[in-house]
């Protein structure tokens, strides 16, 4: 193996948390098919909080999962310049278990809902914010893009029917508002992380 070939295998080696994310939502997919393991609100009242995250890892059907795993992908390789492999996977975790907080507070009329689309909105918003504070000023252009589509989901949902179609469930697009709320709050929270850490350090 030439040196150039094993440079290239290391570098692909380092995306192997999102790959193994990747992995946990084909086995989220599969469980989904023996038990049902989506958020749903009696449920969850009764007890079964896990569904606050089990419900934005599972999907109605492959199209549903295939066209959010390749989301996900797009979502990497747009944040590769301010987000590790380790940032990126647990900013996923992260807004997924707030989405479903805020999805359970917020959307009180919302019984049953499954994805992790919402998520990945939060994860958008907190990229691209990340973006904007390091200086890549195109992450202001993409924040504006992703508001835009949301903005058009919303007020011409017409749009959204050959997808619901093909997904086999309506297009959730409160719930991908609140995965936006999901993403600004996580990136305010990161912004105070890095804030307060150097006062933490010993002095040298």
């Amino acid at each position: 193996m030439t040196k150039t070939n094993s440079n290239s295998g290391r570098h692909f080696f380092q995306f192997w948390p999102t790959a193994l994310f990747i992995l946990c939502l084909l086995l989220f997919y599969f469980c989904q098919t023996k038990m049902d393991l989506s958020y749903q609100r009696e449920l969850v009242e009764g007890g079964q909080w896990w569904r606050l995250l089990s419900g934005q890892l599972v999907h109605n059907n492959s199209a549903h999962l295939f066209s959010n795993i390749v989301a996900l992908i797009l979502c990497r390789v747009l944040f590769l310049a301010v987000l590790s492999e380790r940032a990126f996977v647990v900013s996923i975790l992260l807004c997924s278990l707030i989405t479903g907080g805020l999805i359970y507070f917020l959307l009180q009329h919302y019984d049953y809902y499954l994805g992790v689309s919402a998520a990945l909105y939060g994860v958008l918003v907190a990229g691209s914010l990340h973006l904007i504070v390091g200086r890549h000023y195109w992450g202001g252009v993409l924040l504006l893009v992703v508001m835009a589509k949301l903005l058009r989901d919303y007020f011409y949902p017409a749009v959204l029917v050959s997808v619901s179609d093909r997904i086999g469930v309506p297009v959730a697009v409160e719930a991908h508002f609140i995965g936006v709320l999901a993403g600004v709050l996580l990136a305010v929270g990161q912004c105070i992380v890095i804030l307060i850490r150097p006062a933490t350090l010993p002095p040298k």
